[in-house]
């Protein structure tokens, strides 16, 4: 037995013939959500083996087993000789081009799933994802003051003066797509790293369900951005030399290019992806004030990059990822 730190009680039961099985306690926040004991992912997981994913974005998605509602448990594949991205990205922000190639094919292969049918099922409907980020603009002295962390008044300041982009995502948002929502490092696993052909494998779909797929993509390139600004180890000087960001630029660039060679992105769409990316960024800096109470310089710099990606997405982006997107053809 293999045990995880994790809200709630999450473990991995090794067997002798090499496969596993993955048990996870229900978080009760998303299980009252959506109406019942064992929550949103058993919903999803089951969902996504019958809503005609394609089979190779499908064995990317843990095989739901069965859920114990008595205990709030649920029992699926576990994904053994797996790697986290996390774990890739520890030594070398760089990403191996298959690993980049195996990720957007799968993540593609989920986001291009025609989903209308399914979403206007009203036994869906909680999976309808709000649009999850709020406004800032209209903040109270009493909010202010009770934030989380020393640097809390940074953090609002810049997202009041990203507000107005947020709002035109806000907008835009819809159940266009079947969406993870929730790809950081932790979430995407990878086995044979090393070989021309790695698995990817997508995990933890307590939060998914129907929304824009830009918002995964731009995930997983806030994930890029994010290892790249550890890298910086909080040396902001680094920004203005071209050097330094070679390293990001190759990854988004390529994993882009890899996704629209299975879904080809509108200029508009890539945009919107690189805004998501900024929202990341700026997610992860909100993620430090509430787990150690300060930005620090990591938390500052993904501020900057997030104010900059959401305001002018277009001039980061062509710098990230060069090149004209391809238009979605008819």
């Amino acid at each position: 037995m293999q045990t995880f730190t994790a809200r709630n009680s999450v473990a991995m039961l090794h067997f002798e013939d090499g496969t596993a099985l993955f048990l996870k306690q229900v978080d009760p926040a998303t299980a009252k959500a959506v109406g019942t004991a064992t929550g949103n992912e058993e919903t999803m997981l089951r969902l996504i083996s019958e809503a005609g994913v394609p089979p190779f974005a499908r064995s990317a998605v843990p095989r739901f087993i069965t859920a114990d509602p008595r205990t709030e448990t649920l029992i699926m594949e576990g994904k053994t000789g797996f790697t986290s991205l996390r774990e890739v990205t520890r030594n070398s922000s760089e990403v191996p081009v298959p690993l980049l190639a195996a990720l957007a094919s799968v993540t593609a292969g989920i986001h291009t799933t025609p989903v209308d049918r399914i979403a206007a099922d009203a036994r869906y409907a909680p999976q309808l994802i709000a649009f999850p980020f709020a406004s800032f603009a209209a903040l109270t002295p009493a909010e202010l003051a009770s934030g989380p962390g020393m640097d809390y008044a940074d953090y609002v300041a810049t997202m009041q003066a990203v507000d107005e982009s947020v709002a035109r995502l806000r907008d835009e948002w819809g159940p266009t797509s079947l969406v993870h929502f929730d790809l950081r490092d932790d979430n995407i696993l990878f086995k044979d790293t090393e070989g021309e052909h790695p698995q990817a494998a997508l995990v933890d779909w307590e939060l998914a369900g129907f929304g824009d797929p830009m918002l995964d993509v731009g995930t997983i390139v806030g994930q890029m951005l994010i290892h790249w600004l550890h890298a910086l180890q909080g040396d902001v000087s680094r920004l203005s030399s071209a050097g330094t960001w070679t390293t990001v630029r190759r990854n988004v660039s390529l994993f882009l290019a890899a996704y629209e060679h299975s879904s080809p992105l509108s200029a508009e769409q890539r945009d919107t992806a690189f805004r998501y990316a900024g929202l990341s960024t700026l997610m992860y800096a909100a993620g430090r004030l509430e787990q150690i109470g300060s930005l620090g310089r990591i938390g500052h710099l993904c501020l900057f990059v997030g104010r900059k990606l959401l305001n002018v997405p277009q001039g980061l982006a062509r710098f990230l990822a060069p090149g004209s997107p391809r238009e979605a053809e008819a």
